[in-house]
């Protein structure tokens, strides 16, 4: 069987590229094309190492993974640790998604003898255009049901947790960072972190956990004295807002000495925040407590 060395580059090239644009468009990495075009082309190494040095490099289980990393860096950097090993991860991923689709396709047609140009893989002829429709359906597939694992990811990728100062106690809660929280304090203009009753119960004082749990805060003149009269009249604000199926409400907010988030492997600490206690869930799966505007991180 004649093997055209200039054909198997091309495919091969051209699924090494697929595979990253994959890997970008699931990570939303920014790279730019020709950046991928390079490491599809680094990717091309192992065919001139399988056929002039019989793969002494390429079919060894580090030259493999060194390959891979080359790849990864060279479409992608810079590239955080963990950035770094959801990309290498994900190029597997894809990878054996791509390999594992065509072997099963291969398998369902082989008596069929319509295709020629087949490609030696593992030692086993698989028709070319096999390996392009199985990343075809791959990369259909993901287009079509990325936007909904991607929203459950992206929830919890921003989940993060938020260590919360007041009167002298910690408060640690996990907070949603939500870009539709605009909530503000009325009177200072401080954002709002929206949390709920159950996380924050425990370190209030008693006079004020007797607030949230009745209904003192549909009544404008027993908040007046409740505020007069409470060891933390200083922190109490009032915070209106609005709701689905109630349009106008009140929720009591608390002044905090200061909240610190850990973020991306930083620490950001905002001394401006105010909590709005809420007594509805925010989270039906419990994944976090708080709704967090990324506005609060802003020094």
């Amino acid at each position: 069987m004649v093997i055209y060395l200039d054909v198997i580059f091309a495919i091969n090239f051209i699924m090494n590229l697929a595979i990253l644009y994959l890997v970008k468009l699931i990570l939303k990495f920014r790279a730019k094309r020709f950046r991928l075009v390079i490491a599809a082309l680094l990717g091309n190494l192992f065919l001139l190492d399988m056929f002039f040095i019989n793969g002494k490099f390429s079919n060894t289980m580090p030259g493999k993974i060194f390959l891979s990393i080359l790849m990864v860096l060279t479409a992608f950097y810079p590239l955080t640790l963990p950035e770094f090993l959801r990309a290498l991860s994900l190029l597997y991923f894809v990878s054996f998604m791509v390999g594992g689709g065509a072997f099963a396709l291969f398998y369902l047609i082989k008596n069929s003898d319509a295709f020629s140009q087949d490609l030696l893989v593992n030692n086993i002829y698989v028709p070319w255009w096999i390996l392009l429709v199985s990343f075809a359906f791959l990369f259909i597939f993901f287009r079509l049901a990325w936007s909904v694992i991607y929203k459950r990811l992206l929830i919890s990728s921003l989940v993060v947790p938020v260590t919360i100062y007041i009167a002298g106690e910690q408060l640690k809660i996990r907070a949603l960072l939500d870009t539709g929280n605009d909530l503000k304090d009325p009177l200072s203009g401080n954002p709002v972190m929206i949390v709920e009753y159950p996380a924050v119960e425990r370190f209030l004082p008693e006079e004020i956990r007797r607030c949230l749990k009745g209904d003192i805060l549909e009544s404008v003149q027993e908040l007046e004295q409740l505020i007069l009269h409470s060891s933390w009249a200083k922190r109490i604000k009032i915070i209106p807002f609005t709701s689905i199926g109630k349009n106008k409400g009140i929720m009591m907010g608390l002044k905090v000495d200061r909240i610190c988030v850990l973020l991306d492997e930083r620490f950001y600490e905002a001394d401006n925040v105010v909590l709005g206690v809420c007594n509805f869930t925010l989270s039906p799966g419990g994944n976090y407590e708080a709704l967090l505007s990324p506005e609060s991180l802003i020094a």
